[in-house]
């Protein structure tokens, strides 16, 4: 995906019992036939936003993710053996992004109840900028990594830091059901390379960076 200055908000939504993709203008959603991410277009019906229940905006096959990836957020405060660490004492990556995964089950609507498990008992938020790959990707060089990015959204990389320390793998603590609120539309024509992005807790600012910020840049990380 290149800035071509033509914004356009993708959504998957349901309306009377049929779910759908569309694309949200002001406050109505045009319905579309057809792939998104292939071949699609306008079928002439739209409903008012109020008429429709917005859902994860795609259904995707898999769900990566990279940690400790903001400039902003590492502490440099170096170690004993000359290693960087951030704030939580952890090595700050410098030459591979920490990738891991969360599972497609993890994934809930923008502004749907979060059901927090009940052994969950340190649950955190992690506002993320989030790509869409549109089409299959493997072995993509950087120069060629935005032509397999069909938009983007944004998301809240929910994790029980408790089960982060204790558990071998991340996939509890990161990957439960509801820990991936997300959406509500994939956006096209935007630089997601110098995008803000702020998190808020009951309208108080809690985060707020610039993906300009990253340490591995969104093509660098898709590569």
């Amino acid at each position: 995906m290149k800035p071509t200055g033509k914004v356009d908000k993708y959504v998957r939504f349901e309306h009377a019992g049929t779910i759908a993709y569309g694309i949200w203008e002001n406050d109505r959603v045009k319905r579309l036939e057809g792939d998104i991410f292939d071949d699609h277009a306008l079928t002439g019906r739209e409903y008012p936003l109020t008429q429709t229940r917005l859902l994860v905006p795609c259904q995707p096959s898999k769900v990566l993710a990279v940690g400790l990836n903001y400039a902003s957020h590492r502490v440099h405060v170096e170690s004993s053996e000359g290693v960087i660490l951030n704030a939580a004492g952890r090595p700050v990556p410098s030459t591979y992004p920490g990738v891991f995964a969360k599972f497609p089950t993890s994934l809930i609507p923008d502004g749907e109840d979060i059901v927090l498990p009940g052994d969950a008992t340190n649950v955190h938020f992690e506002g993320e900028l989030v790509l869409i790959v549109g089409k299959k990707a493997k072995h993509v060089p950087v120069d060629l990594a935005s032509s397999y990015v069909f938009g983007v959204t944004i998301g809240n990389d929910l994790v029980d830091r408790e089960w982060l320390l204790e558990d071998l793998q991340w996939f509890r603590a990161k990957g439960a059901d509801g820990f991936g609120p997300i959406g509500p539309a994939i956006v096209t024509g935007l630089d997601y390379n110098n995008l803000k992005l702020e998190t808020r807790v009951n309208g108080e600012v809690r985060q707020s960076s610039s993906t300009s910020e990253l340490v591995f840049s969104p093509d660098k990380i898709l590569s």
